[in-house]
């Protein structure tokens, strides 16, 4: 376990390092740069958490900061959302594989696959924001205003940005919970004694331990996401904030948006990665992978 977490740190680093050198190096001939210095100095600054001024003057950490209060939670509720969605969709089509339901939920899948996260931010805002009124059509109020308030202005763009997540997750979760219920270990169980129904329970318990990269790919697609969906329901987010400095030609900015961004990727990946493993005791033993 302890090596596990130490390879998948290295490989943390590694994604943060290389990020950190492509932004700076694909922006590094883009005219009206705000970032002085090579780049020894600028990776330098953002170790003691300096991010440097903003093509207006602003200083870009404090504001990167209050863009990733808006981010982050939008990121957690769409990827819970989409987790619970996806997993019980998979769970009732993994119930009679090949059946109409099975059939029906595995199109539904493939419906939410194909579907574009910002057509559906503009659905749902005509459905449940200009139809129903239920929520807010877009716009973010500050959580020190109201955390009920700011939750709801986070809904929509959740639901949207869950939809794909949820697809993909159920037809991985259909797909492990029905190769699990026939696997080999199914019938070695039952030839000591077990029942099938809790030969096929452990197996499944065990398949869905090995679903943290899954989980983890599904919630790197969230964040990439929220740079479209931000912008459909105006959003002060960080994906927002890199669309208007790309507008502004502010680099200091596209520079320091883009790194946070990857950085909080990268992190909540590596976080539910070490949650699965674990979880697992099998991998806490120490048995080789």
């Amino acid at each position: 376990m302890t090596w596990f977490v130490l390879r998948k740190f290295a490989v943390l680093l590694a994604i943060v390092l290389v990020t950190a050198v492509l932004v700076w190096w694909l922006l590094a001939g883009v005219p009206k740069s705000t970032v002085q210095g090579d780049f020894s100095s600028w990776l330098g600054h953002l170790l003691v958490g300096n991010f440097g001024l903003s093509q207006a003057g602003e200083a870009i950490g404090p504001m990167l900061g209050a863009r990733l209060a808006v981010t982050l939670p939008l990121a957690l509720l769409a990827m819970l959302l989409g987790t619970a969605v996806g997993s019980g969709i998979g769970w009732l089509a993994a119930l009679a594989p090949g059946s109409v339901a099975d059939r029906a939920l595995t199109g539904l899948s493939d419906l939410g696959l194909a579907t574009p996260n910002f057509w559906l931010g503009m659905m749902l805002a005509m459905a449940f924001a200009s139809g129903l009124h239920w929520l807010p059509p877009g716009g973010f109020v500050p959580w020190q205003q109201g955390p009920l308030a700011a939750l709801a202005s986070l809904v929509l763009p959740a639901m949207a940005l869950a939809a794909p997540a949820a697809a993909a997750l159920a037809q991985q979760v259909r797909s492990t919970l029905a190769d699990a219920a026939s696997a080999p270990a199914v019938l070695g169980a039952q030839v000591r004694g077990a029942t099938r129904r809790d030969a096929v329970r452990r197996s499944r318990g065990r398949a869905l331990l090995t679903f943290g990269s899954p989980l983890a790919r599904q919630f790197a697609a969230v964040v990439a996401g929220t740079v479209v969906v931000e912008n459909v329901f105006y959003l002060p987010g960080l994906g927002r904030l890199i669309l208007d400095a790309v507008s502004t030609r502010d680099l200091a900015t596209l520079r320091g948006g883009l790194l946070v961004l990857v950085l909080m990727s990268a992190g909540i990946v590596f976080l539910i990665e070490i949650a699965f493993a674990w979880l697992d005791p099998r991998r806490r033993a120490g048995v080789p992978e």
